[in-house]
């Protein structure tokens, strides 16, 4: 079976925009409780563009906006063909919004869950592709946080990484960690608490509702420990690893659960192949030093193929995906007493 995208755009409903940041909105693509995301025409392209409208409720609030307006900073510096491409942003608007590329097909999930596991040329074209994401993600200065499954749509040419909502920037030492780190350590102590190893991960600490899916977390985000690069690698291991096994690495069960089995047990492996199983083992080491990284992914996975680049790799490997743009939605019956009702975020 070849993997397929949605066929046709939802219609625009009452209060829906009729134009974004000088964009034609043609349809909606889904919305979701953060906000809606529509479809605009690209002339010339032969597609569209994805544009991404926050609701009111969250436009409200200035710690949703700063963490929207990080998203999209982050999201431009990226250039790759393996990332949903940025276009613009207005992060100031009433209703701030994104424009990118719309990339249609289904994500990894959808497909696998659908139609099996991958095999051979597919998943390593997975491979290939979401190593080749991470590393323009990471050569950008950005750790992603959130590779899935449900965050890889596999397009015509390629896997595609999408969604940087919980991505943030490689951040430059502090020189003050130490001095801070001795006096909290001297508080705990005038307390008669243990004194701890390290600083809190200020990051992680305010956004720990935000990390992301139960079991697509790495373990040293389940740790409070700093979130790294080399964590994104443990996610595209257990990405690699959905991908071959048909289901999540760790299985599925309560979140408490899902920590439990990502700190202290080994991942499914089942059906990778010698080769890539052997750099997928590497990419989930519980210590992210021992973890190699995105560059490092991408050539052995290229020398597993014996492809001098990516493209060529995609171009004899990627062969199950048959997507097109899908359809304007149907046209609906005008009502007596008046048109859809219009307002621009």
């Amino acid at each position: 079976m070849k993997a397929r995208g949605i066929r046709r755009l939802r219609p625009l409903e009452a209060g829906d925009p009729e134009e974004v940041g000088g964009h034609r909105i043609v349809g909606r693509v889904g919305a979701g409780g953060m906000g809606t995301v529509y479809a605009a025409a690209s002339p010339g392209s032969g597609g569209y563009l994805a544009v991404k409208v926050i609701h009111a409720e969250q436009a409200s609030d200035p710690r949703f906006r700063d963490r929207f307006a990080l998203e999209a900073r982050l999201l431009a510096r990226v250039n790759s063909p393996a990332v949903a491409r940025f276009v613009r942003a207005d992060v100031q608007a009433e209703l701030p919004w994104m424009i990118t590329e719309y990339v249609p097909g289904p994500t990894l999930r959808h497909h696998v869950e659908r139609f099996g596991r991958l095999k051979k040329g597919m998943l390593l074209g997975v491979a290939a592709g979401t190593a080749e994401a991470l590393r323009a993600v990471h050569a950008a200065g950005v750790v992603h946080r959130d590779l899935k499954p449900g965050n890889v749509v596999l397009s015509a040419k390629g896997p595609k990484l999408v969604d940087f909502g919980i991505a943030h920037p490689v951040e430059d030492p502090d020189p003050t960690k130490w001095i801070r780190l001795r006096r909290m350590r001297r508080a705990y102590r005038d307390l008669k608490l243990p004194s701890p190893e390290s600083l809190p991960d200020e990051r992680i600490t305010a956004w720990v509702d935000k990390l992301g899916t139960p079991g697509w977390i790495s373990p040293e985000q389940y740790s409070r420990r700093p979130t790294t690069q080399r964590s994104d690698v443990f996610l595209w291991g257990a990405t690699v690893a959905f991908a071959a096994l048909g289901h999540d690495p760790f299985g599925r069960a309560a979140a408490k659960e899902m920590a439990r089995r990502v700190l202290f047990e080994e991942p499914d492996l089942e059906y990778l192949p010698p080769g890539l199983k052997a750099l997928v083992e590497a990419a989930v080491a519980k210590e992210p030093g021992e973890r190699p990284d995105a560059s490092g992914l991408l050539a052995r996975v290229l020398e597993l193929d014996g492809a001098p680049g990516l493209r060529e790799l995609m171009e004899r490997c990627w062969t199950g995906v048959a997507v097109r743009p899908p359809e304007p939605p149907r046209r609906r019956p005008r009502l007596l007493g008046g048109e859809r009702g219009q307002s621009r975020p």
